[in-house]
């Protein structure tokens, strides 16, 4: 299963709370692009859906095959020119 990070949690809740969303509302991992990449996009999580807390609200949210495709990556973050960003990287446990 994809482990989130104290740090990566906190991120979470702050594009929410950023965002003003409710809630029923969090981010939810979707593969686009070419090449496909893992993007964060707000959703409503449902019921057959991964949850992921962070200070007691649902702030991240997988479906069945992004859960299976996730399952060895971790969820931090990292220090960047243009400030800390959310970085998906292999699971030290794997």
């Amino acid at each position: 299963m994809l482990t989130l990070t104290e740090a990566a949690g906190a991120r979470l809740t702050e594009k929410l709370v950023k965002k003003n969303a409710g809630k029923d509302v969090a981010l939810r991992f979707i593969r686009e692009g070419e090449p496909q990449r893992w993007t964060l996009q707000f959703d409503k999580h449902g019921p057959a859906d991964v949850t992921f807390l962070h200070a007691g609200r649902i702030v991240l949210v997988l479906d069945e095959k992004s859960s299976h495709l996730l399952r060895n990556r971790m969820l931090d973050m990292r220090d960047t020119e243009e400030g800390p960003r959310l970085r998906l990287r292999g699971c030290p446990s794997a």
